[in-house]
């Protein structure tokens, strides 16, 4: 019996503390359909995260979802991967180049070149919604700081996210205004941190401290979180390759991160 009372205490401890942190702030916006780096094209030569993607998925009223990662020289881009290899054929760490550096290679199978954080912003202007992704580097408070003063400055609607509870919380505690989000996915059978780190990562053990205002998951993992829809909370789902899944209705979640599918 005392077991069974200890578990029970652990689980409302649980469920509190993955409690949805809304603040009232209103993420209305997020809902609906959001396009994966971009609406990109392989098939017709336009690259994810590349400025015809961007402009399509404004052309077409989509939130945007990308990645901005940081520079040797402190630039912010808008970039997914770590190493160069697969997008500009240049095997070197991002982190390692300059901004000039990236610029000599157009990203691959086009002429276009890697944007910084404010190109981008200067593109959108607002005309939709942005959940942006700041990736892990060397110095996540530097990165989230930087981010944070150059989206100071805009004025459209966006919210931040990462898998890095460190830089959610950083948002928290400097700039409490903007919407924040955990990015999610089952880590239980990596190798690359601790059996408890993976845990917390894996079911957003680190809430009592970011205090996210919507989780965006890997929608196999999703089902864990699906309850929190019920008291107001914001679930985003990733990355939607398959049509099947696009096709049901309605979604179980509320935003639908998306590429290469018709919607």
């Amino acid at each position: 019996m005392e077991g069974l009372l200890i578990f029970l205490m652990v689980m409302a401890i649980l469920l509190y503390i993955q409690f949805p942190h809304t603040e009232g702030k209103d993420c209305n916006w997020m809902k609906g359909y959001c396009a994966h780096r971009g609406l990109f094209d392989k098939a017709q030569g336009i690259e994810e995260n590349s400025p015809s993607a961007f402009q399509r998925a404004v052309d077409a009223g989509l939130n945007i979802e990308m990645d901005v990662r940081i520079t040797q020289d402190r630039e912010l881009i808008v970039f997914h991967d770590a190493n160069g290899h697969r997008m500009l054929g240049v095997d070197q760490a991002i982190e390692s180049m300059t901004l000039e550096d990236i610029r000599r290679y157009p990203l691959i199978n086009t002429n276009e070149h890697v944007m910084t954080l404010r190109e981008f912003l200067t593109m959108v202007n607002g005309c939709v919604g942005l959940i942006i992704e700041i990736k892990a580097t060397s110095d996540n408070q530097l990165t989230a700081r930087l981010c944070a003063e150059v989206l100071d400055q805009y004025t459209g609607r966006y919210a931040i996210c990462s898998f890095r509870p460190e830089i959610i919380r950083w948002y928290n505690i400097h700039r409490p205004q903007v919407i924040r989000g955990q990015l999610i996915e089952n880590m239980l059978g990596s190798h690359t941190h601790t059996p408890i780190i993976r845990l917390l990562q894996s079911f957003n053990g680190f809430a009592m401290f970011t205090k996210p205002n919507y989780l965006s998951v890997e929608y196999r993992h999703a089902k864990f979180f699906r309850w929190i829809r019920a008291f107001g909370g914001i679930l985003c789902v990733w990355t939607i390759r398959d049509q099947t899944w696009m096709d049901r209705k309605p979604h179980p979640a509320d935003t639908v991160i998306f590429e290469n599918v018709k919607i």
